[in-house]
């Protein structure tokens, strides 16, 4: 009888152990920000804004991945902003099969002579002056191979950073339409749904940098890095999705917003590794250390339905940019065009209500303050909605056609 106790306590124990098993993975998120701390930088307050998003965005997942209960923990690390600590850091970084890892970096960069396609991150301080880069350059390349190399099921490495001689130049005015995106990481709470796979599942290498080489990457005071921004939206966008997403369909979306956004000439790129297949976003340019034939990536890595209602989204926010530049044209006189200005405004009230449940005031006046404060911004929103008019819906473009005869009469 007391062999028998002891028998069913060591069943039980190995019971025990085969249903912890059996639980979701014991997975951990390992996030490492290396964002510019030196303090009297003109990046200085961008970068900090960086940190504070990217926060934000993972204490919010670190939340989300545990109500779920995935069996996925959070862990932010933040080695010291130096190229040999960050080294030593990520090549004694214990992970386990199974764990995601994502690296960040947010700084001056200049372009790598070695390897030009991916910039040479840039960690002392004066990244303005006359570089150093054998003693402050760290490869985002490097980084992307050391974390593929420690075997985990996925990484991502993004590097928000010039990728040309190390200057910067801030924003001349803050972003129109940030309004709408700025409540964004707040709403979380209420509104995601399943996209945490991105975390949990996801399989593959994600390498990306903000620009192009001989490109600068831009930032302000207000929001930061227009990548970091961009990319941590676009996220949080993903996270709201009733739609699957795609990380591929996250990066091509951010650099997608910081052009079109700001105008500005900074194009981002990614690849995609799995196994030893590299997949890049940009296959048309060719740099020293590419290979010959670079594979572009396959459109089965995007998630287009997602893209699209994002699309008609962004369409129905910049409508009143069209509304009041055919008024403006179809006007005799400005009396005439104050006078059918409020039947516009009723009218762009009605769609927003019958799409979103809710009128918003933002779109309209953001339109009508840059028509009568910034005609070149005006016009270059207005290009940028003719461009998403194939992704609204056909009635709702007929509505409007329809309502835009009624004028002036």
């Amino acid at each position: 009888m007391h062999y028998e106790k002891h028998a069913m306590k060591y069943v039980l124990l190995l019971l025990g152990i085969l249903l912890l098993g059996a639980l979701p993975g014991q997975q951990t998120l390992h996030v490492i920000t290396t964002i510019n701390p030196h303090p009297g930088e003109d990046i200085a307050q961008g970068c900090r804004k960086d940190r504070e998003n990217v926060h934000k965005l993972f204490d919010f997942v670190a939340r989300s991945l545990h109500e779920r209960g995935t069996g996925m923990t959070v862990r932010m690390h933040a080695p010291d902003y130096d190229p040999e600590e960050v080294y030593a850091f990520l090549e004694g970084l214990q992970v386990a099969p199974d764990d995601a890892v994502i690296f960040i970096y947010s700084g001056h960069g200049l372009e790598d002579v070695q390897a030009p396609r991916w910039p040479l991150l840039y960690y002392c301080a004066g990244g303005n002056t006359t570089p150093d880069p054998e003693s402050c350059g760290y490869s985002l390349e490097e980084v992307h191979e050391q974390l593929r190399a420690k075997g985990v099921r996925m990484s991502l490495t993004i590097g928000s950073s010039c990728n040309a001689e190390p200057r910067t130049t801030a924003a001349d005015r803050v972003v129109r339409r940030l309004g709408s995106r700025e409540e964004e990481l707040n709403a979380l709470n209420e509104t995601a749904y399943q996209n945490f796979d991105l975390f949990t599942r996801y399989e593959g290498h994600i390498l990306a940098s903000s620009a192009l080489p001989g490109q600068l990457a831009y930032l302000n005071d207000d929001i930061g890095s227009y990548y970091i921004d961009a990319l941590i939206n676009t996220v949080a966008e993903a996270l709201q999705a009733r739609q699957a997403v795609s990380w591929a369909s996250i990066l091509r979306r951010t650099d997608r917003v910081v052009r079109e956004e700001w105008k500005k000439e900074q194009e981002a790129q990614f690849l995609i590794q799995r196994d030893e297949v590299a997949m890049y976003s940009d296959d048309t340019h060719h740099y020293p250390g590419d290979a010959e034939n670079l594979t572009g990536i396959d459109e089965d890595e995007y998630s287009p339905d997602w893209e699209e209602s994002l699309d008609e989204e962004e369409a129905l926010e910049l409508l009143p940019y069209y509304l009041i530049a055919t008024l403006a044209e179809r006007s005799t006189d400005e009396l005439t065009f104050n006078g059918d200005l409020a039947g516009l405004r009723a009218f762009y009230d009605y769609v927003l209500e019958v799409h979103y449940g809710q009128a918003d005031e933002y779109f309209w006046e953001t339109a009508l303050s840059d028509y009568a404060e910034d005609e070149e911004w005006f016009y270059e929103e207005l290009l940028y909605y003719s461009e998403l008019l194939d992704d609204l819906d056909p009635e709702w473009q007929g509505e409007v056609d329809d309502f835009l005869l009624t004028l002036g009469r």
